[in-house]
């Protein structure tokens, strides 16, 4: 029986938690798919290959190196790093010349992410030993990704790398999700620790202060949400333009590339704003809850009060401690809040491409 040995470079932090996850069960799906005459391994690497002054990951030039150091017989890079190629999202380029091949994972989407990227390498893996194959089928890529618009591009005239791309614009929100969920907005919060202290002070004290009590108990559920909507939607923009997040370059061939990097960077930091919101609401209401004896809040208010009545305080005060946030964002680092804002590899990207509006 042959052994065959496929190596799972991933960079650090979502692709390493993937790579880890599909090495429990790719070696089983291998077997399934070459029959009893081969026992596959499958081994997870720690290592990463530094970006070159382009902003790519060279795995296709070191592969033969990095093959004969670790023994593998096929070697497979996975990347939060979005990329294209041709003017539409590409989830992987592959040389069966260098048995390599690099995934970038945002190109999946957002459901399933470990079973697509699970069928995906299966298939990748399964042309690249044959060695005559310049791309997986149709349609395995198809129902590995779960859905028809696939394109393989064959390499011209003498050369072996070929390219597997997803076109249309459906696919291009599909990227823009991948890359919201690589970038884990939650990873922010702990970089705006000043924005956070200064946004709990400033709903904390409005717990104290009966004219917002008052304030809170006239207005309307649907207005404080509006409210919610506005405060959230200035600190979020106030983030973007002071940390100069906004991408104002652009590139001819692939336009709609910048257009995805800035919604990528608005609904990260909304969404990581949305949970500093949440949480500030959540301390808040333990706070009022706490402090405010329902006797006397009904003596101010002048009516019975109820549990919506300190729904309604603590939502109030969480406004106005948000719209606070940004003064005190002002302390927060530029650098730490770009690093938290994106995933490693594109945190990387745009600091080679000089995408930073400073």
């Amino acid at each position: 029986m042959r052994t065959t040995t496929v190596g799972i470079m991933a960079d650090p932090g979502l692709p390493e938690k993937v790579a880890r996850r599909v090495a429990e069960d790719l070696p089983g799906v291998l077997s399934e798919r070459s029959g009893p005459d081969v026992s596959w391994e499958v081994e997870v690497s720690r290592e990463t290959l530094p970006l070159t002054e382009e902003g790519e990951i060279p795995l296709l030039d070191r592969a033969g190196e990095l093959r004969e150091r670790y023994g593998w017989d096929v070697v497979v890079y996975l990347t939060d790093l979005p990329r294209s190629h041709g003017g539409a999202p590409m989830v992987c380029e592959l040389s069966a010349e260098a048995a390599a091949a690099l995934v970038s994972l945002p190109a999946l989407g957002l459901d399933h992410f470990s079973r697509k990227a699970r069928r995906l390498l299966a298939a990748l893996v399964d042309a690249l030993q044959e060695g005559t194959a310049q791309c997986p089928s149709a349609t395995e890529v198809v129902e590995a990704l779960g859905h028809g618009q696939v394109r393989c591009v064959l390499p011209d005239g003498d050369g072996d790398v070929s390219y597997i791309v997803l076109p249309g614009r459906v696919n291009r929100l599909r990227l823009l999700a991948g890359m919201v969920l690589s970038n884990r907005p939650g990873r922010l919060l702990p970089a705006l620790a000043s924005c956070v202290a200064a946004a709990a002070a400033t709903g904390a004290f409005g717990i104290f202060y009966a004219s917002i009590w008052n304030m809170s108990d006239a207005l309307h559920p649907a207005r404080l949400a509006m409210i919610s909507v506005v405060v959230t939607g200035a600190l979020s923009g106030w983030l973007i333009f002071h940390n100069s997040l906004w991408n104002r370059s652009r590139d001819t061939n692939e336009p709609w590339r910048a257009g995805s990097d800035n919604a990528s960077t608005v609904i990260t930091v909304w969404l990581s704003v949305a949970m500093m919101y949440a949480v500030l609401w959540s301390l808040l209401f333990a706070v009022s809850l706490a402090v405010i004896e329902a006797d006397y809040l009904q003596s101010q208010l002048g009516h019975h009060v109820g549990f919506m009545d300190y729904v309604h305080l603590s939502w109030l005060a969480a406004s106005l401690g948000t719209l606070a946030g940004a003064l005190g964002s002002n302390f927060d680092s530029d650098e730490a809040i770009r690093e938290a804002t994106y995933s490693r590899r594109e945190h990387q990207r745009r600091q080679l491409a000089d995408t930073y509006d400073d």
